[in-house]
């Protein structure tokens, strides 16, 4: 009789328990691969051939004209980095997936805490966006002048991308919540970033220091890989 109520506590023990769930990137050597790509390649505008790429991109992003739904989309996308529309999904989150309550909270400050940085970092940063309005003929006159009192202007806050910051991060917040949307999520991210060269609001040295700072910071975050068992 002992034995059953022994075998029975361990049956109920383990329903109840909350276990760790698999790591969502297998090794954080791809993280970090992906975080040297990304902020090396910002640094290296400084070069002139990268200066040029880096404007000669833009430009021909910009002139890119698609139509219909393809369109559409591209324009949608900007949902999944700008701030309100983060928001919005995690209250959903919140609310709908209280099994998941803990772990939402966990990647929603981490995606609030990237995108907060980047915004304070293009303060000290200041640099002209493509769609400035200001006659451009070398990328190297895009950047202003440090602490001199500009960057306060929408225009001169190209660098780093904020929507692209909190785009890759919303992707990887996600992919810790739902691993099998994992390709999903990526490619929202790529479309979101796309749109900011796309519409004229970054260069693309701006996106990729952009989601170098997602991944800087999803490095040395603590994530809460524990799921919450309905019980």
């Amino acid at each position: 009789m002992n034995l059953i109520n022994s075998e029975s506590k361990s049956k109920t023990s383990a329903l109840n328990s909350t276990p760790d769930l698999p790591p969502t990137f297998s090794s954080r050597r791809i993280l970090i691969s992906f975080l040297v790509v990304s902020i090396a390649i910002p640094f290296a505008v400084t070069v002139p051939a990268f200066q040029r790429a880096d404007f000669q991109i833009s430009a021909w992003a910009r002139q890119q004209k698609f139509s219909g739904d393809f369109e559409k989309a591209i324009q949608l996308s900007e949902v999944f980095a700008h701030g309100s529309g983060v928001i919005a999904i995690f209250l959903i989150l919140l609310w709908t997936d209280i099994n998941n309550f803990r772990r939402t909270w966990n990647v929603a400050t981490y995606v609030l805490v990237v995108g907060v940085f980047a915004n304070v970092a293009k303060r000290f940063l200041p640099r002209l966006r493509p769609n400035s309005g200001v006659e451009i003929t070398d990328i190297e006159f895009t950047w202003l002048p440090v602490l001199s009192g500009v960057g306060r202007r929408s225009a001169e806050l190209s660098f780093p991308s904020g929507h692209s910051a909190t785009a890759v991060a919303l992707a990887i917040a996600l992919t810790i919540l739902y691993p099998r949307g994992k390709w999903l999520f990526t490619i929202l991210a790529c479309l979101a970033i796309w749109q900011r060269v796309y519409s004229g609001a970054h260069y693309p040295s701006d996106c990729l220091a952009g989601a170098g700072i997602a991944l800087a910071i999803a490095c040395l975050w603590r994530f809460n890989t524990v799921q919450t068992l309905e019980r």
